[in-house]
């Protein structure tokens, strides 16, 4: 039987989509079954599951960038959501803006591991930081670039060869629990706690009440009030703020501070190396 490739993912600058688009073009290079599903497009989840819960050799690959050390509520909300593994395997990846990649697939590995998924898989890769659209030499721009996406393709390559010949082995959870101990407990702390909102100001002048922020939002937490009103269900990917025409919206800190913060992070850390694939086997 041949092997459903699954690839689920969310990307507000584009950056996971991009990793994500890698992996679908290398399993349709090879004839093999792929189907791509965007989250901020509205996907039909529903049908994703239905496929899922009729079993067979399956292989759920799920992205995120990485927000506060950790992989965005919007994608954790799904894993949570996903129907018991009916006998598939799973692939987390991750996105980063160079400062740090947390312990994002630590953290999505473990949750689709309680799922029943094991992990056959998993990829960290450096991006253009999300917040520095602003910024002279953004950190991570460029990326991903030709040779991070070769990675991304050796990993599905590996995939497509391990699972078709059953013999792929599950991915530990201490693998991809890689940062120093001091630190991976920092940020695991993290997990249980409110997501904790930036505050944003609308200018009231400047607002036209044209609704793109609302349309760009990829989890429809703007309401037009009729200015911008923030739900509950964002997770601060600055999309409102960056698309805005009008430059209206802006966050409590300027993003010239914000882009001080974490060129002083990027330092500090020095995270390497910058992109990684994890597979046992490979």
């Amino acid at each position: 039987m041949a092997v459903q490739f699954h690839i689920v993912y969310l990307s507000p600058n584009g950056s996971t989509g991009k990793v994500a688009k890698a992996f679908a073009e290398q399993f349709a290079g090879a004839d093999a079954s792929v189907t791509l599903w965007n989250l901020a497009a509205e996907a039909d989840i529903q049908s994703l599951f239905r496929q899922l819960e009729t079993g067979g050799k399956v292989c759920l690959l799920i992205g995120s960038p990485v927000y506060r050390d950790l992989a965005i509520p919007p994608v954790m909300s799904l894993i949570d959501q996903l129907p018991p593994c009916g006998g598939g395997w799973a692939v987390p990846f991750v996105t980063y803006g160079r400062a740090c990649s947390g312990v994002a697939l630590w953290q999505m590995a473990g949750a689709l591991e309680a799922k029943g998924y094991p992990i056959a898989g998993a990829a960290k890769i450096v991006a253009l930081h999300s917040m520095m659209w602003t910024a002279e030499q953004p950190e991570g721009e460029g990326h991903p670039d030709a040779a991070d996406l070769e990675q991304v393709c050796r990993l599905a390559t590996h995939l497509m060869r391990c699972l078709d010949a059953d013999t792929c082995k599950p991915l530990s959870l201490e693998t991809l629990d890689y940062q120093p101990e001091e630190r991976a407990r920092e940020f695991k702390a993290k997990i249980d706690k409110p997501w904790a909102i930036v505050p944003k100001t609308v200018d009231g002048d400047a607002c036209t009440e044209c609704g793109t922020c609302a349309t760009e939002c990829p989890v429809g937490a703007i309401d037009l009030n009729p200015q911008p009103v923030f739900g509950d269900t964002c997770f601060d990917c600055f999309t409102c703020i960056r698309t805005c025409p009008e430059s209206a919206i802006s966050p409590a800190m300027p993003l010239e501070k914000i882009a001080v913060k974490i060129r002083e992070r990027v330092q500090a850390i020095n995270e390497q190396p910058l992109t990684e694939i994890f597979s046992a086997g490979l």
